[in-house]
């Protein structure tokens, strides 16, 4: 059995939406018996597989993987790691193959890479990036009854130069990608 220590290597093994528009199912797991790693999966005999995080909690997952693994030095270039939780980020990356996460509202993400993930949590976020890329976006209410915001949707799109613009800032409105000004 297979298991990946970062949540966003998962990504390239894995669809975050099957073709049918289902959402993948991850859940956290827990190597029970001896651990080999190839230097990016690991393997073990005996694994236990807990709580099903969710797109909110895979995504909090990966954004907390980055900021513990984060340490100034692959936080630009190619392959940069990058994750922020607090409101009113701006997140800029210019190397290909960017992940990029944030959990705060009103984020700004700017990835000038190709084939970057981006993924953004927060209400009032936005998000551009380059042609083959990733945008992950989330959509709130505030819901009087509970008393806060809520999620009401959470939607990715792959930056294709057409129904998808890329170096354009898009916020989700109405469960639908919308341009935003800069």
């Amino acid at each position: 059995m297979h298991f990946y220590e970062d949540p966003w290597e998962v990504l390239n093994h894995y669809d975050l939406v099957d073709g049918n528009g289902n959402l993948s199912e991850f859940a956290e797991v827990e190597a029970l018996g001896q651990v080999w790693n190839d230097g990016e999966k690991r393997a073990t005999n005996k694994i236990h597989v807990g709580e099903k995080l969710g797109l909110k909690g895979f995504l909090k997952a990966c954004i907390d993987f980055t900021l513990e693994k984060t340490n100034g030095t692959n936080l630009s270039g190619d392959s940069a790691q990058i994750g922020s939780s607090g409101d009113s980020a701006q997140i800029g990356s210019s190397g290909n193959s960017a992940q990029i996460g944030s959990s705060g509202n009103c984020a700004k993400i700017n990835s000038t890479g190709e084939d970057a993930v981006i993924m953004c949590a927060g209400r009032r976020s936005k998000a551009k990036g380059k042609k083959g890329s990733w945008i992950t976006l989330a959509e709130w209410v505030k819901d009087e009854e509970k008393g806060r915001y809520v999620p009401i949707c959470v939607k990715t799109e792959r930056v294709d130069g057409e129904k998808i613009k890329e170096d354009t800032y898009y916020t989700l409105k109405n469960g639908e990608f919308s341009e935003v000004e800069e």
